[in-house]
């Protein structure tokens, strides 16, 4: 075996381990989840999407879930919440990342990695114990919402909605976006960061 096919065996190998565990561990229960979407509720299981009855293959797909979502309201109204928090913590965590994440891959050789590990820092500690630390800060009239209050942007965030009263952060929009940006951000600058470290200047020197 050649050098090039030895090392081309050897980075598929490294490769197609996450690939494998990506794969096995997300992607199949995605799959099963879609499956139970498109099937019958049973009392015990729900039926097979796929049966072979008087020689013939039966596809048996369901939709029913689907069309439910939108004929009731409160399905309606959460799944659509659903997808505005969503959308505004992709917006959030790609308006604050991607300047970080340019700055990481700029900054000299020796800062880089202290930068990467203030990024990759909250993962040393509990989830859990984060969430409860943010509704520490978050508390109703805590030095969080009387600093917004002093700013005057708790009647900003009470005309987006984002609030429902001033100095009351807890169980509101503004907080759930706020805790899901800082949850989710370290996975915005880290993919960022990889490709803008991989970027050549000279393209950007030819672009200006």
């Amino acid at each position: 075996m050649s050098t090039s096919q030895r090392w081309f065996s050897g980075r598929s190998t490294v490769i197609g381990i996450p690939y494998g565990w990506l794969l096995l561990f997300f992607l199949l229960p995605f799959l099963i989840l879609v499956k139970i979407s498109v099937s019958e509720m049973e009392n015990v299981i729900f039926k097979d999407l796929i049966t072979y009855k008087e020689g013939l293959l039966q596809l048996q797909l369901k939709l029913s879930n689907y069309v439910f979502i939108t004929q009731d309201a409160l399905y309606y109204k959460t799944y659509l919440a659903s997808l505005q928090y969503a959308a505004a913590t992709t917006v959030l965590c790609l308006a604050i990342g991607y300047p970080f994440a340019y700055f990481m891959a700029r900054a000299k050789a020796t800062v880089q990695p202290m930068l990467l590990l203030l990024v990759m820092l909250p993962f040393w500690t509990s989830f859990l114990l984060r969430v409860y630390a943010w509704k520490g800060l978050l508390s109703d009239h805590g030095w969080v919402a009387d600093a917004l209050i002093g700013l005057g942007l708790d009647q900003v965030l009470l005309a987006l909605g984002a609030i429902s009263a001033p100095g009351k952060l807890m169980n509101t929009p503004f907080s759930l976006v706020l805790g899901m940006t800082y949850t989710y951000l370290p996975f915005m600058i880290l993919p960022l960061y990889g490709n803008l470290a991989k970027l050549d200047l000279r393209l950007l020197e030819a672009a200006a």
